[in-house]
């Protein structure tokens, strides 16, 4: 059982925290909001809320976007691209490949260094053992000059720390004529046992002459991949000689993998985005009926088509028509598009990205690489992506998505009535009805477009609204913690992930109810201090809720918890187009920016995550003493030099081999 002390210290090895996701998400916030209020026609607190409800994908709106500058749109749009979570999340798989050409380049020293002992240990023979202190000591110096630049975080006293994955150095024989490195891939364990897989780096060196070097040992016997004979090559000096098939060979499956997941998503996110765009647009230019519910209102009905499918898969819901999406409430494919861009985008994606890397390793030929990457990410998705999942969490999640919008859905239906969203003398079909109630269903827990006007509907789907749009984040956020390793104390990146030794390392697997229970611990209390704020704003119109009905505390409520669960639905207002927000004063406004930045984070992990672990942090206990490998060793092996140890005959351990027993 951790204490908080070690659970903090496990919590600072991360090079990604909470506060690094609110910079972001703040910067953007703070850019958007600049651009839009400069080009004008807006109040700076209106563009602060604006820009935040794009950056958070929340979607509150104090103004009519169609009284905006295309320009504006145009800023809405794009900031909401790149603070969305499939993009946030596909950055830190870039920073890990990043890390990893980074440890590349620190392999390819480490090997010229190896090189260069090599040849040293050929000048100590020659010179005698009094002129071979001076000889580890040039060593000793290269050594240091090489490592100096990829050294890791300062440690305690303010030195630094290696965070190299080398422990061992053990000299096996004398000189020999050459030194010989040969290179093997890490042969991918099968899917059905997945815990079988003991690689733990996409790296090692092991010179058969004059010396080994040896990975920390696990339960399962150490795991050996190695250097490409390639890094001793004369022609090749230098790590940006490489290509990338050779950076390939020497990153392991795991680099790969992360290459080919990055590709995948660049791929989910770009072609879903064109998907939505080609389709709307191409209806909205087929159904002139339509056309001209878009044209009345100023906006061109191309540039509408792209901003609502980016709005529908970004989960923002802004649209550019006064009344939401309740124009469309009779075409029945735009709404079902939206709703399967809005499921995509968010709630469904830890599902929809498993089924296409799932698909994908089925089409790949069987044994290529391509099939070994793909079956890579589904053994250890965690490993590589946040949002990845192992099937039967995928499962769970998709059945609990089912479950909630199936029974958000039976209330809407049942409660509703064929008057309180018809706004023409036509009745709605049953079939349209239909389609409204997923629509909007889809819309609650996420994006937060409305099909009808949320005011009129029945108390009872409003309470049930209510609800979804704060348990929206629930699902995602708790498989995130089931499936975290490192909540379970099994830390390091390339250590075994075996559910059944976090177990025994944590004494006992955190239920579900602990998780609901920390999800309730980070939201309630904030909630409720907005809530008391906003009631302290705006305590003298909710004192005459009496004359005015529609500024409620249930109302104010509503707009708190839609703000906190970046969905944007609001009750709005009568004789108004806008949000609720929009009648509340600048203190007000400022509290709900403030919901809106707290609830974007409320769906990641409250700790350090397994799957943004930087390649180069280690973890192991008592690892620290001995990360420093090579240093450790030369050091030790000058101090000999200088005061050499007399061994009696046929003694055969040197301090080297005493150095890897101590291992």
């Amino acid at each position: 059982m951790r204490t908080p002390n070690t659970r903090h210290e496990d919590k600072d090895l991360s090079p990604f925290r909470l506060h690094h996701h609110y910079i972001y998400i703040a910067f953007w916030t703070i850019l958007a909001s600049s651009i839009i209020y400069a080009i004008g026609g807006v109040s700076y607190i209106d563009a602060l809320l604006l820009a935040s409800g794009a950056a958070t994908q929340t979607g509150l709106n104090p103004i009519d976007l169609n009284r905006l500058h295309v320009l504006q749109q145009l800023i809405l749009w794009i900031f909401a691209m790149v603070t969305n979570v499939i993009f946030v999340n596909s950055l830190l798989v870039c920073t890990r490949l990043y890390w990893f050409r980074k440890r590349l380049r620190r392999a390819v020293n480490e090997a010229k260094l190896l090189s260069l002992m090599r040849k040293k240990k050929a000048e100590e023979t020659e010179l005698g053992q009094e002129d071979s202190y001076h000889v580890v000591s040039d060593v000793l110096q290269e050594y240091e000059s090489l490592t100096q630049p990829l050294l890791g975080r300062d440690g305690e006293n303010g030195q630094k720390q290696f965070s190299t994955r080398y422990h061992v150095m053990k000299q096996i024989a004398p000189v020999s004529t050459g030194l010989h490195v040969t290179f093997h891939e890490v042969e991918h364990e099968a899917r059905h046992h997945p815990q079988s897989f003991t690689s733990t780096g996409p790296y090692q060196v092991v010179s058969e002459r004059p010396y080994l070097l040896a990975r920390p040992r696990n339960d399962a016997g150490p795991s050996v991949s190695y250097l490409p004979s390639l890094m001793w090559q004369p022609s090749i000096a230098s790590y940006s000689d490489w290509d990338e098939r050779q950076k390939d060979q020497l990153g392991g499956i795991e680099y790969r993998a992360l290459k080919t997941l990055l590709m995948i998503l660049m791929c989910y996110f770009i072609l879903f985005h064109i998907l939505g765009i080609l389709l709307l647009t191409l209806w909205i230019w087929l159904t002139p009926e339509f056309g001209q519910s878009v044209t009345v209102d100023g906006v061109n009905p191309f540039w509408w088509g792209i901003f609502t499918a980016g709005s529908a898969f970004n989960d923002l819901g802004y649209t550019l028509t006064s009344d939401s999406m309740a124009s469309f409430k009779n075409a029945a494919f735009p709404l079902i598009l939206m709703s399967f861009l809005i499921l995509i985008g968010n709630t469904g994606f830890p599902c929809m990205l498993r089924l296409i890397i799932w698909l994908l390793s089925k089409l790949a030929p069987y044994g290529s690489a391509l099939n070994e990457e793909l079956q890579f990410l589904l053994d250890h998705p965690r490993r590589c992506f946040t949002l990845l999942f192992p099937s039967g969490e995928s499962w769970r999640l998709l059945g609990v998505l089912i479950l909630l919008n199936g029974f958000d859905f039976t209330v809407f239906c049942t409660l509703s009535d064929r008057s309180e969203y018809q706004t023409d003398s036509r009745s709605p079909s049953t079939f349209t009805r239909l389609i409204n109630g997923l629509f909007q269903v889809a819309s609650t827990r996420t994006a937060g477009f409305s099909v009808t006007p949320l005011a009129d509907i029945h108390p009872a789907i409003q309470v049930s609204f209510l609800v979804m749009m704060y348990v929206s984040a629930f699902p995602t956020a708790i498989a995130m913690r089931e499936t975290n390793v490192y909540e379970e104390r099994s830390l390091g990146v390339y250590e075994q992930d075996s559910d059944s030794e976090a177990e025994s390392r944590n004494g006992q697997h955190i239920g579900l109810a602990v998780h609901i229970q920390r999800q309730l611990g980070f939201d309630l209390w904030y909630v409720m201090l907005g809530l008391f704020l906003v009631a302290i704003a705006e305590g003298g119109r909710l004192r005459k809720a009496a004359d005015d009905p529609a500024f409620s505390l249930f109302s104010v409520l509503f707009e708190i918890v839609s703000a906190y669960g970046t969905v944007g639905l609001s009750l709005g207002y009568p004789e108004t187009e806008t949000s609720l927000c929009a009648q509340f004063n600048w203190v007000s406004k400022l509290v709900i920016v403030a919901m809106q930045l707290r609830g974007r984070h409320r769906g990641l992990p409250h700790a350090l995550d397994h799957a943004i672990l930087l390649p180069c942090e280690s973890h192991q206990d008592g690892q620290n003493e001995r990360s420093d490998w090579l240093g450790t060793w030369l050091k030790r092996r000058s101090s000999n030099l200088s005061n050499p140890p007399t061994l009696s005959q046929g003694e055969e351990r040197d301090d080297e081999e005493e150095y890897l027993l101590q291992a």
